[in-house]
């Protein structure tokens, strides 16, 4: 593991115009412990995620601890429920830097005045402090997980929940109540939510990219209504999303969007529905009695205008407060439905 850190330093530099002398010979960093060589050399590692060229997270495990490097996004504000913030040692910092394959963040230059002058070959070198080598890489936040949690054993929940506790510079201006319902999810909504897609529209350049990744999470369930009506009707343990693969094959039957969405959001209690409402249709009609295919149409419309670019659509105008009060409500939408149907829905085929 030293090898492939300390040959990606030495590259990075090149790159960089800079010529690091004495590449022949080895390079590592300060031992800590027996116990942490061993991590650095038998952990299994059983996720990776990256979300930009510098964000990742590596989910790892060693003597029945489970282990998160995130790199990238800095100091969280809080930590979720799960998580306990852990240093960094030689062994976890080795295994965040190759498994990541992360690239260094220092200029050639500052890797030159951290290694240049030291290597294996010098007397009384025994490798280099830890906090010199992290330095050149984007900050590293390790943390331990708590197992008896089960989004810890998800890679994309834990990043979520981490990005959603330290968004402070993002494109978009969610508010803390809004940034806490995303972290909720990632936390504790159902095992089957589209998770990759949530972490997608919070990382999006807009307020309309995060809602229509929302909107495509309660799209995967469109069928369920008339599915459910269906299995009354004719009794099946096929899951639902193998009956409307089976329906739209063979018949090319696909739910009607509006129609779909209407069925859903009917089946929800009012502390759902409420928050749709107004924050979709209350703008517009007031007192007005506002039905579930009222409000279902104006999501619809938004998603419309916001996927076709057609004059008659117009565009979506809505301030910040109004977009953020739009993507809590369906926040609360996307784990309410998929706490209701996502057991069902992704239900495995019996053998």
């Amino acid at each position: 593991m030293s090898q492939q850190i300390f040959e990606r330093l030495i590259a990075h530099a090149s790159d960089d115009g800079v010529v690091i002398p004495d590449t022949d010979q080895k390079r590592w960093i300060s031992r800590l412990n027996n116990a942490d060589a061993s991590l650095m050399a038998e952990a299994d590692v059983f996720g990776h995620q990256q979300i930009t060229r510098q964000i990742r997270a590596i989910y790892f495990e060693h003597d029945a601890v489970r282990y998160f490097a995130v790199l990238g996004i800095g100091e969280a504000e809080s930590v979720p429920d799960g998580l306990a913030p852990t240093e960094l040692t030689p062994g976890t910092l080795s295994v965040a830097l190759t498994q990541s394959d992360i690239q260094p963040s220092a200029k050639g230059l500052e890797i030159l005045e951290a290694i240049g002058d030291l290597h294996g070959g010098v007397e009384g070198f025994d490798g280099y402090e830890l906090s010199a080598i992290a330095e050149l890489f984007p900050s590293v936040e390790m943390f331990e997980a708590d197992q008896n949690y089960e989004y810890t054993s998800n890679v994309v929940r834990v990043l979520g929940a981490l990005i959603a506790r330290s968004y402070s510079d993002g494109p978009i201006a969610p508010s803390n109540i809004t940034l806490n319902k995303v972290s909720d999810l990632f936390q504790s909504g159902s095992e089957h939510v589209p998770f990759e897609n949530v972490l997608q529209g919070m990382l999006s350049i807009s307020w309309g990219g995060f809602f229509l990744e929302l909107y495509r999470a309660i799209e995967q369930l469109y069928a369920v209504p008339r599915l459910a009506a269906l299995v009354e009707a004719w009794p099946t343990s096929l899951p639902y999303r193998s009956l409307a693969d089976l329906l739209e094959s063979h018949l090319a039957w696909r739910p009607k969007e509006d129609d779909a969405l209407a069925k859903i959001i009917a089946e929800c209690d009012d502390t759902i529905v409420a928050p749709l409402r107004e924050s979709f249709s209350g703008h517009r009609d007031g007192d007005q009695e506002i039905t579930p295919e009222k409000v279902a149409a104006d999501i619809y419309k938004v998603r419309n205008s916001l996927v076709h670019f057609r004059a008659a659509l117009g565009t979506v105008q809505r301030t910040n407060e109004e977009w953020d009060d739009m993507i809590s409500a369906m926040l609360d939408f996307v784990k309410d439905v998929y706490q209701r149907h996502g057991a069902r829905f992704n239900l495995e085929p019996e053998a």
